[in-house]
């Protein structure tokens, strides 16, 4: 079973119900909707055909709803561009169409909230000024980074403390119809501080959020953002933008690694396979980064203008699988420290039951979860074997496809603990996931059927269980 799990965005592409199925054939495991694109029609149609080919495949795929935040954008120039070089001063102006020759930044706050030293980045990280005062309703600067300036192109203040709220009112219509259409998780843009992510969570009705980490601010606070957030997604284009990139790696690492240590979900994004949006195959340079993320400790990687606007949205899956696949087999033990942060004691019956997997060189273990919490505290302890999560809750089934090392499967509930393990060893051997007689570990609560009772790891073998029974007890 492939570790790594992928997560790849739908767009014009891949919005046909046929691609998606082969998407999800080809190892999608969640899908991101977009909500700086498109519509609320084109987003619902896209969840029911993502729902329509997971039951039709027989296994979860989770839906991301990605908003969009606030987007800072420079206003339109009298001939759609202009060209500042290196040394230049230039003035900035908040007005969308400035009546003369001002670099037309289109935020409210660029007076009050840009100070002077700070830097200004312009067209998506193609031009740098650094501010050296005010004069009247302009803000005076220097180009540093000189290049062609166009319409519509991103602005970013890296150093600056901006007012403006982290979700905006698009963004909350948005969470709105996300919670009436039933996304699994929410990536929250502009993130900078716990009480966004608590925001955005609120606004979604409690939907897991993972916090997009694109801003310096973002970065510095990391440690909260975490105590709130499902997860951390490494926005390597806007944190491009709003740091050094020879930075970037050594950033990537320590989100991961920060992200890894405290429980949570690591996701690494951006570019990953860019190439393959116009090519059938990936560079060099890709594959190695790809693999460089994994080694790294990510649990997913994804896809985004490769899947919504590229020619070939089900082979850039395939690849991705197939070099995901080769660096989990050369992924060696990762240093997970006891997550003392989560649930003590279900955290310490994962630990415990991940280490006689790895000790006694099993294959699977067996988690029975109502919540996740189990199956995810199993995936973090980085298990040898894979892990089978039985869950009778299906928002469960589909939020746990994100898990790395986790299949899940749907499972009805029993009255009793015997009932239960017994179902679930014959699901083992009808699928084929477990051979009889081989052994597994099995980690479950008693009684069953409560959440935040795990408590009890067995060894077992496989038909072990169901021989001793015969037909004595019946799993139904």
């Amino acid at each position: 079973m492939r570790r790594t799990k992928i997560i790849a965005t739908l767009g014009p592409a891949s919005e046909d119900p046929a691609v998606i199925r082969k998407m999800v054939d080809a190892g999608l495991d969640v899908a991101r909707l977009n909500f700086s694109h498109g519509d609320h029609a084109v987003h619902e149609r896209n969840l029911a055909s993502v729902r329509q080919a997971s039951e039709e495949a027989g296994r979860p795929v989770a839906v991301l709803q990605d908003i969009q935040g606030p987007k800072i954008r420079l206003g339109a120039f009298p001939d759609g561009s202009r060209e500042v070089e290196v040394g230049e001063v230039v003035t900035l102006t908040p007005a969308e169409h400035p009546d003369d020759d001002a670099i037309p930044c289109v935020y409210p706050g660029l007076l009050d909230d840009i100070k002077v030293g700070e830097r200004v980045v312009l067209a998506d990280g193609l031009v740098y000024l650094r501010v050296e005062g005010a004069k009247d309703d302009r803000l005076v600067a220097r180009v540093e980074l000189g290049g062609v300036l166009a319409d519509r192109k991103g602005v970013a203040f890296p150093d600056s403390r901006l007012s403006v709220e982290s979700t905006t009112p698009k963004d909350e219509v948005d969470l709105a119809f996300g919670r009436e259409i039933g996304v699994d998780f929410v990536a929250a843009s502009f993130v900078r501080s716990r009480s966004d992510v608590e925001h955005v969570r609120e606004l979604a009705g409690g939907v897991p959020v993972i916090a997009k980490i694109e801003l310096v601010s973002a970065y510095e606070n990391l440690d909260e953002i975490l105590d709130v957030a499902e997860g951390a997604m490494v926005a390597r284009g806007d944190l491009g933008v709003q740091m050094p990139l020879q930075t970037l790696p050594s950033v990537q690492r320590d989100i991961i690694h920060r992200t890894n240590r405290r429980g949570r979900i690591s996701i690494t994004a951006t570019e990953m396979l860019e190439s393959m949006t116009n090519s059938p195959r990936p560079t060099r340079a890709e594959v190695t980064d790809v693999t460089y993320a994994i080694n790294q400790g990510t649990d997913a990687v994804m896809l985004s203008g490769e899947t919504a606007i590229g020619k070939y949205p089900v082979r850039v899956i395939e690849t991705m699988a197939a070099i995901c696949n080769e660096a989990d087999d050369e992924l060696g033990p990762q240093d997970i420290r006891f997550l003392t942060e989560s649930a003590r004691f279900a955290s310490a019956m994962a630990r415990a039951t991940v280490e006689i997997a790895n000790d006694m060189g099993l294959r699977t273990i067996v988690a029975f979860t109502e919540s996740g919490t189990t199956a995810a505290l199993l995936s973090k302890y980085r298990p040898s074997a894979q892990v089978v999560a039985f869950t009778p809750v299906p928002e469960v089934y589909r939020r746990m496809a994100l898990l790395r090392s986790v299949r899940p499967l749907m499972f009805d509930r029993r009255d009793t603990t015997d009932r239960m393990l017994s179902a679930a060893e014959k699901i083992l051997e009808k699928t084929g996931i477990a051979e009889v007689d081989e052994a597994v570990v099995m980690v479950a609560g008693i009684p069953p059927n409560v959440q935040a009772s795990t408590n009890i790891v067995k060894l077992h073998t496989i038909g072990e269980r169901n021989r001793r029974l015969g037909q004595h007890l019946s799993p139904e």
